[in-house]
């Protein structure tokens, strides 16, 4: 009986996570993609060794890089 329990209430959390309706939720799960780039393998293997000894996804390291080039300005259209 408390099998049927803990099925019913993991069918209703696994329902409300997956809900689009909660997009707007700071607690919802954030789902954005992630397009393949090019990168110098010396590069590579560079952000690599970092994510791996920050102990964080290259994906996260390589966002971290790139929103600290755009907002440093270099890239600014008011600069050109």
């Amino acid at each position: 009986m408390s099998n049927d329990f803990l099925n019913k209430l993991a069918k209703q959390a696994n329902s409300q996570l997956d809900n689009d309706d909660q997009h707007n939720s700071p607690f919802a799960r954030q789902k954005e993609t992630s397009k393949p780039i090019q990168v110098r393998e010396s590069y590579y293997r560079e952000i690599k060794k970092i994510a791996f000894l920050n102990d964080q996804k290259m994906v996260d390291v390589i966002d971290d890089m790139l929103r600290y080039a755009i907002d440093s300005g270099k890239f600014s259209e008011d600069e050109k």
